[in-house]
């Protein structure tokens, strides 16, 4: 009998072949083929380094505006990362850190605004 009007449209058929994840997938559909009975609190937080599919996922790009002796400090700043961390550092999850430690820590940066001239008239004046 001829293949096609006759075949059976329900039966299995293997003709589409999973693709082989890389390493990163494999954890992260480990994860994702848990049983969705398990309590949340169970189960460790996977680090955002890991939940996403590259280093741009969810972020918005916003331009800055930096002069060229903050900008030659970047290298030594991320080798200093990496050192620290022991691995490599994407330069976007770099500066986003620093800018979040930053706000989480406004004294540091206003005193380095200060150092910029902010507040300088009202602390000249005040001497």
């Amino acid at each position: 009998m001829k293949s096609g009007s006759g075949d059976d449209p329900f039966a299995e058929t293997d003709s589409d072949p999973e693709p082989e994840p890389d390493e990163q997938q494999d954890e992260v559909m480990d994860v994702e083929t848990e049983p969705a009975d398990v309590e949340t609190a169970a189960q460790p937080d996977i680090p955002y380094k890991f939940r996403r599919d590259s280093v741009k996922q969810d972020r918005k790009q916003r331009p800055i505006f930096i002069r060229p002796e903050v900008e030659e400090r970047e290298s030594t700043f991320l080798r200093h990362l990496e050192d620290a961390v022991g691995e490599d550092v994407y330069k976007t999850d770099a500066l986003e850190a620093a800018l979040v430690v930053a706000m989480d820590n406004p004294d540091l940066v206003a005193e380095k605004l200060r150092e910029w001239g902010y507040d300088w008239e009202q602390s000249a004046t005040s001497r």
